[in-house]
């Protein structure tokens, strides 16, 4: 699911490198928003098929050097996602920042997961998380692990 998000993000980061002049500049600022909602099917998310409706949205900052190139891009997200599936409802409120830098590593730092069910937190993982790729290969990870887990549905 938010994948797609990202991958928007970074397209649209990448057109504006593009276009950005060969002079020092002010970051490049804008905003962004991705609505969806609809069912992963059995075996996708679970082993159920689970029913979401979620909204991305937040905005970034593009940083160039003096010659125009990219530097870094600082993505502050928020991710607010209801997820129901056998007869049972969390909720999902994450707000971090995510950085990616002009070698292709990334750093997401704040609440990256914050799911809340009828009993409470059911996962919470906040700190530090630095990827070695864009793919998301985790380098390095400062912070407790997820503080609780529980029976998601």
């Amino acid at each position: 699911m938010r994948p797609l998000a990202l991958a928007c993000c970074l397209g649209a980061v990448v057109s504006l490198s593009l276009s950005s002049s060969a002079a020092a500049t002010p970051p490049e600022r804008g905003t962004f928003s991705f609505p969806d909602e609809g069912t992963d099917p059995a075996g996708t998310t679970c082993e159920f098929p689970v029913d979401f409706s979620q909204l991305e949205y937040g905005f970034f900052r593009a940083y160039f050097d003096r010659d125009g190139n990219f530097v870094k891009v600082m993505l502050h997200i928020n991710y607010d996602a209801t997820i129901s599936a056998n007869g049972k409802t969390i909720f999902e409120r994450d707000t971090f920042t995510r950085t990616i830098y002009a070698d292709d590593t990334m750093r997401d730092t704040g609440v990256t997961v914050h799911i809340q069910g009828p009993g409470g937190i059911v996962q919470r993982d906040a700190g530090q998380v630095v990827y070695s790729d864009l793919d998301e290969t985790v380098a390095f990870v400062h912070g407790p692990p997820a503080a609780v887990r529980r029976e998601l549905l």
